[in-house]
C-alpha cells in the first residue's frame, strides 16, 4: 500500500501564480473593479502556497513481509520439535517509511519498522523486542550521502544477508552461525554480543559512486553493558560481481557470552568479514569468510566462519545451496567445530507470494548430528 500526498497548482516559471490580475482600466464600474481586484488577489494568495507546496512533495509507504512454516526443527545436540513457526525465510515485519522533498537535491527520510510472530498474533521476535525493534530512524538524503539516527541494522548484517543464497532465513547457515541464538550450541550466536541492528546509533551512507559505496555506524555505550560500537563496510556492485567488506569493533562491554562448556564475561569483541557473489544467469554463486576475536583479561575466544552457496534458477523459483563451517578456539578449551547445511526451493506464485521447502543437516563436535525441514509460505505487501 502507497500512500501519496501531493499539491500542484498552475504556476509561471519564476513560481508566482499564472492566472493575471484584472487591470481597473477595464469597462466595469469602480466597485466591481475593486472587488474584482480582491478576489484576484486571494485567488493569487491560495494558488501562490499551493506553488511551494506543490514543490515539497511527501510520500508515506507502509510495507511489510508474512511468512510461516510448518517445522520440524532438530540442531546439533538437541531434541527434535515441530512446530508453526514465524519469520523462517525471513523475518515476519511490518513498517512505515517515507520522505520529504525539500528542494535542491534534499529528503527527509524516515523509517519505524517491528516484527510479528504470525503464529501468535505478537509483535516482535520475542517479548524482549519493541514494538519497532527492526527500525526507527529518521535522517536526510542528498547528494552527499544519507545520514540518519535511531536504531538500524548494521553494515555487518547487511553484508551477511547480500552475500548469502538464503538472505536474513533462520535456516540460513551463515545466519544461524552468526546472528540466531541457540541455547545449546558452543558456537557464536548474535555474534555473541550484539543485535543485528543498533539502538542509540549514529549512521552515515555515501551516495554510489561507480558501483561504490562506503557504510558507517556508531553507538554509544550510554550507561548499558552494550559497550562503546564501530562498524563500517565497503561495498561494490558492477554486473554481475559484487564484494563487501564488513568490520565491527565493540568495547567496554559488560555482556555475558553464555555458551557451552563455559559462561564468559566480554569485554571486547572485533569481527571482519569479506563477501562475494558472481551470476552466471544459469547459476549466482556466494562465498563469505568471517573472523571475531571476544576478549576479556583472562579469556579469548576466536571464531572462524566460512560460508559458500548457490542459487539456481528452475521454473517458476530457485534451488538455494549453501553450507557453513565456524570453528571455534578457547583459553583452556577443547577446539570445537560446526558443520551446518541447507538446500531449498522457492516456488514464486507472484512477485509478491512464494511457496518454500527446505532441508536443513547441522552438526557440532561431540553433539549427535540434527536434521530440520520447513514447509511455508511468505507474502509480501
Amino acid at each position: 500500500m502507497n500512500t501519496k500526498f501531493r499539491l500542484k497548482a498552475r504556476c509561471a516559471p519564476d513560481g508566482r501564480p499564472a492566472r493575471r490580475v484584472p487591470s481597473l482600466s477595464t469597462p466595469k464600474t469602480k466597485g466591481t473593479a475593486v472587488k474584482s481586484l480582491l478576489t484576484s488577489c486571494a485567488i493569487a494568495g491560495v494558488t501562490a502556497g499551493a506553488c511551494v507546496s506543490a514543490m515539497a512533495q511527501s510520500t508515506v509507504n507502509m510495507y511489510g513481509s508474512l511468512d510461516i512454516a510448518a517445522y520440524s526443527k532438530q540442531l546439533s545436540g538437541e531434541t527434535r520439535i515441530k512446530t508453526l513457526t514465524s519469520g523462517i525465510m525471513n523475518a515476519s515485519r511490518y513498517g512505515f517509511s517515507g520522505s520529504e522533498d525539500l528542494g535542491d537535491g534534499l529528503k527527509a527520510r524516515f523509517d519505524l519498522s517491528g516484527y510479528v510472530r504470525l503464529d501468535t498474533g505478537e509483535t516482535g521476535r520475542s517479548a524482549a523486542d519493541g514494538f519497532f525493534q527492526r527500525f526507527s530512524w529518521v535522517g536526510l538524503d542528498g547528494n552527499l550521502g544519507l545520514a540518519r539516527m535511531g536504531r538500524m541494522s548494521t553494515p555487518n548484517f547487511i553484508n551477511t544477508i547480500r552475500f548469502n543464497p538464503f538472505a536474513d532465513s533462520s535456516l540460513s547457515p551463515v545466519f544461524m552461525h552468526t546472528y540466531i541464538a541457540s541455547g545449546a550450541q558452543p558456537m557464536m550466536t548474535s555474534h555473541g554480543t550484539s543485535d543485528s541492528a543498533w539502538s542509540n546509533s549514529l549512521a552515515y551512507n555515501t551516495p554510489i559512486f561507480g558501483g561504490f559505496q562506503v557504510a558507517l555506524q556508531a553507538a554509544a555505550n550510554e550507561g548499558s553493558g552494550n559497550g562503546r560500537r564501530l562498524g563500517g563496510s565497503a561495498y561494490y556492485s558492477g554486473g554481475p560481481f559484487a564484494i563487501g567488506l564488513s568490520v565491527e569493533d565493540l568495547s567496554r562491554m559488560n555482556l555475558n557470552f553464555s555458551k557451552p562448556p563455559t559462561s564468559v564475561l566480554m569485554n571486547s569483541a572485533k569481527t571482519i568479514q569479506l563477501g562475494t557473489s558472481y551470476d552466471f544467469g544459469i547459476v549466482k554463486l556466494f562465498a563469505q569468510g568471517q573472523r571475531e576475536e571476544l576478549e576479556n583479561a583472562a579469556v579469548a575466544i576466536k571464531l572462524k566462519t566460512g560460508q559458500v552457496g548457490a542459487a539456481v534458477p528452475i521454473g517458476l523459483g530457485r534451488l538455494l545451496v549453501s553450507y557453513a563451517r565456524t570453528d571455534k578456539t578457547q583459553t583452556a578449551i577443547a577446539d570445537l567445530k560446526r558443520d551446518t547445511a541447507s538446500v531449498g526451493y522457492d516456488y514464486f506464485l507472484s512477485k509478491r507470494t512464494d511457496l518454500y521447502a527446505v532441508v536443513t543437516s547441522d552438526k557440532v563436535t561431540n553433539l549427535a548430528r540434527g536434521t530440520g525441514v520447513a514447509l511455508g509460505i511468505r507474502h509480501n505487501f
